[in-house]
């Protein structure tokens, strides 16, 4: 019995780290974390909004890495909810819900 508990638990955590955060792009195509933003790109219609801007991080021995991230807003209008897509160094890494659209 103990053992079944801990492979019962034990898979449970590895389905939980291997989760991707999925979108339903407004064409219907779905979208996961790990895409690259050409996928997304030709998958997806345009978003409605973009913002870009560069990160930096400490790297080995000093050094500074610079990140680009880009965030991808979605507004389908008020009776939908908005998404922002949030893409480091080209692939996409997050999936955010927002409140309604206008």
């Amino acid at each position: 019995m103990k053992t079944l508990l801990l492979t019962l638990g034990l898979l449970a955590a590895l389905a939980e780290s291997a989760r991707a955060d999925n979108f339903r792009c407004p064409n219907g195509a779905i979208v996961s974390t790990g895409d690259t933003m050409a996928e997304v790109y030709v998958e997806c219609d345009p978003p409605s909004f973009k913002n870009v801007r560069t990160e930096s991080e400490a790297g080995y021995r000093g050094a500074t890495i610079l990140i680009n991230v880009e965030e991808w807003t979605y507004n389908e209008g008020p009776h939908r909810l908005m998404h922002t897509l949030t893409f480091r160094n080209g692939v996409l890494e997050k999936v955010q819900t927002l409140g309604y659209g206008k």
